[in-house]
């Protein structure tokens, strides 16, 4: 998907698990993708993909890894933060 160029593309497309995505990471200085979920009340088997189109469009980006659990072991989660742009996407809508 194409990053919007107008306010209206930009409203069309900024469905509600999008914006309510944007809305927790203004929340959150940073979380982990199973975070994001959990604030943003998503379903789990679109949270990577609305991740990676906001992602695509700039206005998140990934600022690190961190190991889950008490072993610290397997695959770290993905943290994410908001850019400046999608900062300012949460101010305007």
């Amino acid at each position: 998907m194409q990053k919007p160029t107008t306010d209206e593309e930009l409203q069309a497309a900024l469905t509600d698990d999008r914006y309510r995505i944007l809305e927790v990471l203004a929340e959150h200085d940073e979380l982990r993708s199973s975070e994001i979920r959990d604030h943003a009340e998503i379903p789990d088997g679109s949270k990577h993909y609305q991740l990676s189109i906001l992602d695509s469009w700039d206005f998140i980006t990934p600022v690190g890894t961190q190991y889950v659990g008490e072993h610290e072991t397997g695959i770290p989660a993905t943290l994410y933060t908001l850019t400046d742009e999608g900062h300012a996407v949460v101010e305007e809508y």
